[in-house]
């Protein structure tokens, strides 16, 4: 096993993996990566039981059936869906239907998230690439977790010049977004379009199927299954020949950490608008930081393949 980071980076990730793909490679790119230390999984938004279910079995086919998962909020902090953010099934469900029901039930994701700041005060980054619904309930349950928090990175927004445009994670749940600005935290947003052209394509997924890692086939075929079942699907993907390309915009919440010069990281503040959309104003002294900057095509693709590799092989070593 490769030799870790003699200060690794503790973090939990707050997800809504099972309808885009995006979400599963981040927690690829997470356990493939020595600079994180992943202490736990939480789930948001509609059908957390299967979201739970998906990371569950990732974490297992990669080796770390010790990190835990726990379910959190299925509706906005507002309780009513905002316009055209009502949940749809996940596409990935048959990828976990015939597997049993998460056993931990014991607290759900905002307390698992309080409980592990305060064990591990002013360490903890609490990643969020999904609705904020977790976190902010959290902060909310507990104002002094906001002092006690490394801080709050998020996938949200969109970079200059589309950062007034309402993008899904902030839309679905601009309450939970403006809690999170508001409350004091060190708060990150990574807009959705950071990651440029830095999707994975056809050379990718062949390595990634050439590898023969489980954690591998397991990450293809729920690329197959959200090509095919989300949104009105395409019937037409019947394997992974059939995709051209994914997005992994989730994953640049992760790569802040590690290539936080090639995003244009910009201290200020963060405001959320009641339709979900953000705006920025640059200030030295502000808690936020806001990307401004869009990765060049192509420059990370490699960094993404080999620790989405790394995270399968952990499982056998």
């Amino acid at each position: 096993m490769a030799a870790q980071p003699a200060s690794r980076i503790k973090i939990i990730l707050d997800t809504d993996i099972g309808d885009d793909i995006d979400d599963a490679i981040a927690l690829c790119f997470a356990l493939g990566s020595p600079e994180f230390e992943l202490l736990g999984v939480t789930a948001v938004y509609g059908d957390v039981l299967t979201r739970a279910r998906i990371a569950r079995k990732m974490l297992d086919l990669c080796g770390r059936p010790d990190v835990p998962v726990r379910m959190g909020f299925e509706r906005p902090l507002a309780f009513e869906y905002h316009p055209g953010t009502a949940p749809e099934e996940c596409s990935q469900r048959r990828a976990v239907a015939d597997d049993p029901e998460p056993l931990e039930r014991s607290g759900g994701a905002a307390e698992f998230i309080a409980e592990m700041v305060r064990r591990h005060p002013g360490q903890i980054h609490v990643l969020t690439i999904g609705a904020m619904t977790n976190a902010a309930a959290a902060l909310c349950m507990d104002s002094s977790l906001s002092g006690q928090m490394a801080g709050v990175t998020s996938l949200a927004g969109y970079a200059p010049p589309r950062e007034g445009v309402p993008e899904w994670n902030v839309r679905y749940d601009p309450l939970a977004a403006q809690c999170v600005a508001r409350s004091g935290v060190a708060w990150t947003a990574i807009g959705a379009d950071v990651q440029g052209d830095n999707g994975l394509t056809r050379p990718e997924f062949q390595a990634l199927r050439d590898c023969g890692l489980p954690a591998a086939q397991f990450l293809l075929e729920l690329i197959v299954l959200m090509k095919r079942y989300k949104g009105r699907g395409n019937p037409s993907v019947r394997g992974i020949q059939d995709v051209q390309s994914t997005h992994v915009a989730d994953v640049m919440s992760l790569a802040s950490f590690l290539i936080p010069e090639r995003m244009g990281l910009t201290r200020g503040w963060v405001r959320v608008d009641n339709n979900g959309a953000i705006r920025f104003s640059p200030d030295e002294n502000a808690p936020h930081r806001f990307a401004q900057s869009k990765l060049p095509p192509g420059c990370y693709r490699g960094e993404i393949l080999r620790r989405l590799l790394a995270a399968g092989a952990a499982a056998n070593e």
